[in-house]
């Protein structure tokens, strides 16, 4: 599927939480790819998005693997936004695992505005720094709107502006256009 050829109703996040959207995205189920494939490229992907700095400690194994866990449990999470029925039972699960190991502080600005905010500039915090986009969503209302393809063999994040906010494809012209096709046919071959 191209990637780029995508309808209006659907796209790119508002604000940051088009950071989620794209650590989602950073596997490519149907084309195979994972951009996350080793600590190095998981440093290079948070520093390149602002979420670590520079001189934090480099990732390890144990990272990654912490980050593939949290953006699968992200997916299914994101599945649910949808309604599919393929959706497992209890996504919040490994998301709640994952949140769990990962610090967080209060930060109180100058104008005495409390926030929460990642603990520190490694790793950890650049995955944790993800977590509060996605809680800020959730608080203004953009959250459920983030959704991932409903296709098995997509699965892409995107994001639904459609009014309805019904969205359960990343494109109706290539992943619906196919279920809807398939659709047809179990149902020609039922009635046969």
């Amino acid at each position: 599927m191209t990637r780029s050829r995508r309808e209006p109703a659907i796209g790119p996040a508002p604000g940051r939480l088009e950071l989620v959207r794209a650590f989602v995205n950073t596997l490519d189920i149907e084309a195979g790819t994972d951009e996350l494939s080793s600590p190095a490229a998981l440093d290079a992907w948070l520093r390149s998005r602002d979420l670590i700095g520079p001189g934090h400690d480099r990732a390890t194994g144990d990272n990654l693997r912490q980050a593939l866990v949290m953006r699968e449990a992200l997916r299914d999470v994101l599945l649910t936004h949808v309604g599919s029925q393929d959706a497992v039972p209890v996504p919040a699960s490994e998301l709640r695992s994952t949140a769990a190991g990962l610090v967080m502080r209060l930060d109180v600005g100058d104008e005495g505005a409390v926030q929460v905010v990642p603990a520190g500039q490694n790793t950890g915090a650049g995955l944790a720094a993800l977590l509060l986009i996605a809680a800020d969503a959730a608080t203004l209302g953009t959250w459920t709107r983030l959704k991932v393809c409903s296709a098995d063999d997509c699965r892409w994040a995107f994001y639904d502006r459609s009014p309805t906010r019904s969205g359960c494809w990343c494109s109706m012209a290539v992943c619906g256009s196919r279920a809807k096709s398939r659709a047809y046919r179990q149902r020609a071959a039922a009635q046969r």
